[in-house]
């Protein structure tokens, strides 16, 4: 590039030679002299074979550009790779593989991907994991009312508000009041719940039989029904503490004055929550309680509660 910035600076300065002669030897005719005339077209003729030899410098300058580029281009992708680690069909395929006793070189092999046993690996799929959480879901209506939190290290901090301040009339000009409000912190610890599922050899050998369908679906319903009784009335001991705790759970807003639930003391209940907190209220009974609600009457015998219909 050097070269062709020089030969063309060349020959710039060359035509304003030319230019500058042709000017200067210009008779009063305007014509130039035969010798003069044999000078100028020899100043000329360098300025146009400069030219050509800027045209051909750039022209091999322009080849080599394009001959140095890749003749083909680099795969950024190994055909028919898919997803890595837990995430991967073949991952899949060798730990079911390995569930049903069929530990192959293959499959240990192949669930060496996620890890070894002391770095994690040999864990459930990721897609069986998703599976088994949807189905807990599905059993346990707490964990479609609650905030579900992922945390790595088992314990979550929050902080919360344990005092709200308060708005004060104040003269013009006057001073304003410091009324903050008061911050705590809530600790939520996690808690393990373990089961074992036995299946018979004969399960494991059946081709047909779903052996991941059956697992996610037993495991849900256990741990679900585990999950739902302790969010309820768990003690805190080994295992969270339920809204029912007569410790640390939640308030009590109004009692029955007898043996029977009266239409009354339903409104009792839902009017002892503070307003803000009655938009979004959601009410969990067991059955019994459900059916005594729903036996409630008018003074015509009809049913207080009634079904809702769009019309």
């Amino acid at each position: 590039m050097s070269k062709i910035i020089e030969l063309r600076e060349k020959r710039a300065k060359v035509w304003e030679q030319a230019k500058a002669f042709l000017d200067e030897k210009r008779g009063e005719n305007g014509l130039l002299s035969a010798e003069d005339t044999a000078t100028y077209e020899k100043m000329e003729a360098e300025v146009v074979n400069l030219g050509k030899e800027v045209e051909r410098l750039e022209r091999q300058a322009t080849i080599d550009l394009e001959l140095s580029k890749a003749t083909s281009t680099a795969l950024k992708t190994i055909p028919g790779d898919g997803p890595k680690g837990r995430a991967s069909n073949e991952y899949d395929k060798a730990f079911w593989q390995y569930m049903r006793n069929r530990n192959s070189y293959e499959a240990r092999n192949a669930l060496t991907i996620g890890g070894d046993g002391t770095e994690g690996g040999y864990l459930v799929p990721d897609e069986f994991e998703r599976t088994l959480i949807e189905a807990l879901e599905e059993e346990n209506i707490m964990r479609t009312l609650a905030k579900v939190i992922t945390t790595s290290t088992g314990d979550r901090k929050i902080p919360v508000v344990a005092s709200k301040g308060v708005a004060t009339w104040v003269d013009e000009e006057g001073p304003y009041q410091d009324k903050d409000d008061a911050f705590d912190q809530v600790s939520i610890g996690a808690y393990k719940v373990a089961t074992m599922i036995k299946v018979s050899e004969e399960l494991l050998n059946d081709s047909v039989f779903n052996l991941e369908s059956y697992i996610a679906k037993e495991f849900a319903r256990r741990i679900g029904a585990k999950e739902e009784e302790a969010f309820l009335i768990g003690d805190g001991e080994g295992k969270p503490t339920g809204i029912f705790d007569n410790d640390s759970g939640g308030e009590i807003g109004a009692t029955t004055a007898g043996a029977t639930l009266k239409a009354d003391e339903v409104f009792d209940l839902f009017y002892s929550l503070k307003a803000p907190y009655r938009k979004k209220t959601v009410f969990i009974m067991n059955d019994a309680t459900v059916k005594e609600i729903r036996k409630l009457k008018d003074g015509n015998g009809v049913y207080l509660w009634q079904r809702a219909t769009r019309s």
